[in-house]
């Protein structure tokens, strides 16, 4: 059995597959420093991930931070008038929750930055889909959409607090109508507008469904617009892709980042969400860029939970080589890997190691099998 591409850990054959996929599509790879000036991310402390940044002092007096965003350097190395599809692999450093300190996360994803039009949108969901379906070999997954302007047109219309407005999208957020019934009552809204938000947070399921069901409570422009691009995005896929998408307008993102399209996906047998993204014009806008923006990440350190590909062997072949010169053994090592061969040479296998075959090779007879 050869060691071949089948066998390589989750999260290796998605970058080998999703790289040539982004290139085929018309994206470069991008890179970008580590670290980055502390200004920007504390200037945008608000569009992170979390409240701590980790930083230091250069040697120059600088105070540099050790990335927790990538997105945010690349806006900032945006160019005007200008369409960018850029593709990365990267490592960002953020706080972790669970343990009360800074964590390494690997990443892979995309950015598009100028003209977000109807294809813009699909592509970037077909990508998506697309970077799951390479991560799932062969296991079921789930690409989740949904779209800050039909929530956010919404309370809109409602003339809300932003304390208040912030309260209603955090109970949406948390999938809570008991918490969301106390919130509105507080508020004391109307009871049409409690109906039309209690609605809201149900807004889940197949896409077809959901977006039959939010008709019934749309109104205004910026509503009609959201569900006009998901409809549209639904049919430019094929039949097959549309099973694995689904519509959850509880799907709030970065509120303060993202202000169009939301996107979630998940693995089978994963607990958390592997990818995560959404359009934000309005963060392209505030760093003084005129040009719309869209883009995911994918969370390639989620992989590592996946089970890794059963195999009857750990190596293909032990070589023996017993008092054998070196240029002996590198050239009948060189033979049998340009074969497609693993080989471990070693006097003997460590514990539990499995090879396929045995042989020995010796400078008068050459290989041998045992």
């Amino acid at each position: 059995m050869n060691l071949d591409f089948a066998m390589r850990r989750p999260e290796d054959k998605a970058m080998l597959l999703l790289r040539r996929l982004y290139e085929l599509y018309g994206y470069r790879k991008y890179k970008v420093s580590n670290f980055e000036e502390y200004s920007l991310y504390l200037q945008y402390k608000s569009f992170l991930s979390g409240e701590k940044i980790l930083s230091f002092t250069d040697l120059d007096g600088r105070l540099l931070a050790m990335r927790p965003d990538v997105t945010l350097s690349i806006i900032k190395n945006a160019h005007e008038n200008e369409t960018a599809k850029a593709y990365y692999i990267e490592k960002v450093y953020r706080e972790s929750k669970e343990s009360n300190t800074f964590k390494e996360i690997n990443q892979m994803g995309l950015e598009l930055m100028g003209k977000i039009d109807d294809y813009a949108l699909a592509e970037t969901v077909f990508l998506a889909q697309q970077s799951l379906q390479a991560c799932a070999d062969g296991t079921d997954y789930i690409l989740e959409l949904g779209h800050m302007g039909f929530v956010l047109g919404l309370l809109e219309r409602l003339d809300l607090l932003p304390t208040e407005r912030e309260e209603i999208i955090a109970c949406l957020t948390a999938k809570s109508p008991h918490r969301l019934r106390a919130v509105m009552q507080d508020i004391g809204l109307s009871g049409a507008d409690q109906q039309r938000l209690l609605c809201l947070a149900e807004l889940s399921g197949p896409v077809l469904d959901v977006l039959q069901r939010a008709e019934q409570i749309c109104s205004g422009k910026r509503m009609q617009q959201a569900l006009q691009e998901l409809n549209n995005v639904y049919q430019a896929l094929n039949e097959e892709e549309q099973k694995h998408l689904r519509l959850d307008f509880s799907l709030l993102n970065a509120t303060e980042f993202y202000d169009g399209i939301l996107m979630n996906g998940y693995l089978a047998g994963l607990p958390r969400p592997v990818l995560s993204g959404g359009r934000y014009d309005s963060m392209m806008y505030k760093l003084g860029h005129n040009l719309g923006a869209i883009g995911f990440a994918l969370y390639l350190d989620e992989l590592e939970r996946l089970p890794l590909p059963s195999r009857e062997y750990d190596v293909d072949i032990w070589l023996e080589a017993p008092q054998a010169e070196a240029a002996g053994i590198l050239a009948a090592v060189r033979k049998l890997t340009e074969q497609g061969e693993s080989v471990r040479v070693a006097d003997s296998l460590p514990l539990g190691l499995r090879a396929r075959r045995h042989l020995r090779y010796t400078d008068k007879e050459g290989l041998q099998e045992c």
